[in-house]
């Protein structure tokens, strides 16, 4: 995976709004990928674009807790890194650099649902920055805004000049090119009559509309941020109802209903969500998570696997499921899914809950 032209180590492992912090004790662990360290002499370029897109007379508290956050970066600490660049923002909307920051981390841990309001609030303070349309594009691709994803990568190709971004200009090219592309025809299929080749190609190639609930899905994730739940939730719906397919609309919807406690609902969204999309891996975490909290332990086992098999290098289900397991009596499945946890996660920032699944295997006993 090409890292893009941001702080990409920080790492984002859990979801906060004002006041609130869940972990992964209680269950809530949204998908993550693990985060390719920028070579020094980038960081560094990095560090100082951020800054001198800073405000001016910025709020000297919003800077405190940003520079926290970038102490925590550089100890590997990153879920409490994000927290602090969560507060920044909360305490200076206008702070740039924070909000770079962390729209980088929510696509980072494959939070791109969350990561393009982001984006797109640093590209309003900071308009002549190239930095913010890559990973604009990459996000808006990744929940299925095709044509919108080749705007922002085609932008930051025509302003991005710096010869050190030359890797970010490259990759961002060959995305363009593989959204532009026409789809594979089914085999043994031709133009169809009356179409020569020319023609066929140029209406293989248009690239499908923007999904008409995209603008309002967009005020949504600002409203939630802003901590204003019920709006955001009304408007969230309104997407929804603009475009029935936006899965990515419906999982942040289940996800905040979540956060909320009203489990039911969040169960209701998410199952269309995986009924409608049934490739979207998050849905069915957030999925599972809900299940478990209403004590619905096989359909939590059901939709964890289902997530494994769309994520199967990623260790997080693993604890979840293994919790869900035991709860079910399922001993021996139950140490086997903490035995692959704790193998598979090697991250020093997750050591605890690695330290956490250990505990259970010996309470568990020896496996027969």
């Amino acid at each position: 995976m090409i890292s893009d032209p941001t702080i990409s180590i920080i790492r984002l492992t859990t979801l906060t709004y004002p006041g609130q912090t869940v972990k992964k004790s209680a269950g809530w662990r949204p998908g993550q990928t693990r985060i390719a360290r920028v070579k020094k002499t980038a960081a560094a370029w990095i560090a100082l674009s951020l800054l001198a897109a800073a405000p001016a007379g910025a709020n000297p508290a919003s800077d405190a807790v940003f520079a926290e956050g970038q102490t925590l970066v550089a100890a590997k600490r990153y879920a409490e890194a994000a927290d602090k660049f969560e507060a920044a923002v909360a305490a200076d909307p206008k702070h740039a650099a924070a909000w770079y920051a962390l729209a980088a981390a929510r696509r980072r841990s494959s939070r791109c649902d969350r990561a393009i309001a982001a984006y797109r609030r640093y590209a309003e303070l900071a308009p002549t920055e190239p930095e913010p349309y890559y990973g604009l594009g990459l996000c808006l691709r990744d929940t299925g805004d095709r044509a919108a994803a080749i705007e922002a990568l085609k932008h930051y190709v025509a302003i991005e000049k710096r010869p050190t971004s030359q890797r970010w200009l490259e990759h961002a090219q060959s995305v363009i090119a593989e959204l532009s592309a026409p789809p594979a025809a089914a085999p043994g299929a031709g133009p169809g009559p009356g179409l020569g080749k020319d023609r066929a190609g140029a209406t293989l190639a248009k690239a499908p509309p923007p999904s008409p609930g995209n603008p309002a899905y967009v005020e949504a994730q600002a409203l939630r941020d802003k901590g204003r739940i019920e709006d955001a939730i009304a408007k969230f719906k309104q997407a929804i109802s603009l475009d029935p397919r936006h899965v990515a609309a419906r999982t942040a919807l289940g996800e905040l209903l979540l956060k909320i406690r009203r489990d039911d609902e969040a169960i209701d969204v998410l199952k269309t969500a995986v009924e409608k999309t049934p490739a979207f891996p998050l849905a069915w975490y957030d999925l599972a998570f809900a299940y478990r909290a209403r004590g619905k332990m096989p359909e939590a086992v059901d939709a964890y696997e289902h997530y494994i098999k769309l994520r199967p290098a990623d260790p997080d289900p693993y604890y979840g499921l293994a919790r869900a397991l035991q709860q079910l009596g399922r001993k021996a499945a139950a140490r086997q899914a903490y035995e692959t946890y704790v193998a598979m996660e090697k991250h020093p920032s997750e050591q605890r809950w690695v330290d956490a699944a250990s505990t259970q295997i010996k309470a568990l006993g020896p496996a027969r």
